[in-house]
């Protein structure tokens, strides 16, 4: 032990592993943390520097336990916004483990910070997106989920990976439930999650009569035409006003009639005018 202490720089140490870590040399920085850490293994200095190397190197395993271990120290000190900050660089530093998601999620609740710990539990799951990976994806919804029982995306992700894993019957349960809470557009995506979960005719005659809705929407909300008071004269837009005697003579024609009278006896008139 004592020929340990004496062998033991730690300033030295640091020095090294900081001239390392300015090199990019990171393998080298962390081993020389490391050594330290051997000797003083609750230093929060130490696991500072160590985490974001760690995270770099593909370590995440390690890098998350480094994470943890400062955001606890802050905990144990009443600092909750360090250790929230903690936790925020360990969901980037660390995406796919799980426990960084839960953790921050747990310290925004307790802040009364619903909204924000429901959009971290929610990126989290988008972390999860393989088959292997779906179970964990399902466990961060159902915590969202117990913070806010039909929050619209919550309840809409949840159960499409429900869906994917073949649990059909609470997929349908939730659709069918947030259905009854939604209108327009969150509607219609609903209608399209429950055509995926459940394919069918019934589905589909729900998805169709979802977008008859919008496009009556549309049509309701398009400026009436102007009505034409009593006793005015009507307004003639069908054609410009150089092609009615065309149109008029194609549509006696079209019907076989006679000319009118009212035409012949006027072209009589100019002729008796003109002799």
């Amino acid at each position: 032990m004592g020929l340990t202490d004496a062998r033991y720089d730690r300033d030295h140490i640091l020095e090294q592993a900081s001239r390392a870590r300015s090199r990019h040399q990171r393998r080298r920085a962390i081993a020389l943390y490391r050594l330290v850490l051997a000797v003083e293994r609750n230093s929060i200095e130490i696991h500072e520097r160590l985490a974001p190397l760690l995270a770099e190197t593909g370590q995440e395993f390690d890098a998350w336990n480094s994470y943890r271990a400062i955001a606890h120290a802050a905990l144990r000190e009443g600092r909750e916004d360090r250790a929230i900050a903690v936790f925020r660089e360990a969901t980037r530093a660390v995406p796919r483990e799980i426990q960084s998601w839960q953790g921050l999620a747990r310290l925004l609740v307790r802040q009364s910070e619903h909204d924000d710990a429901i959009e971290a539990l929610l990126e989290g799951s988008r972390q999860f997106r393989t088959q292997w990976n779906r179970p964990l994806a399902i466990h961060l919804l159902r915590r969202a989920r117990a913070i806010d029982p039909w929050h619209f995306e919550t309840v809409l992700e949840l159960a499409r990976h429900l869906g994917r894993a073949d649990q059909h019957a609470e997929a349908r349960m939730l659709l069918d439930g947030l259905a009854e809470r939604s209108q327009d557009r969150h509607l219609r995506r609903v209608r399209v999650a429950q055509i995926a979960v459940t394919p069918g005719p019934r589905t589909l005659l729900r998805w169709m009569a979802s977008l008859r809705g919008s496009v009556g929407d549309h049509v309701e909300s398009q400026p009436a035409l102007p009505v034409r008071a009593a006793g005015m004269a009507p307004i003639l837009t069908l054609a410009p006003t150089g092609d009615l005697p065309m149109l008029r003579e194609r549509g006696s024609s079209r019907r076989g009639l006679p000319e009118r009278d009212g035409d012949v006896d006027d072209e009589s008139d100019r002729s008796s005018a003109v002799s």
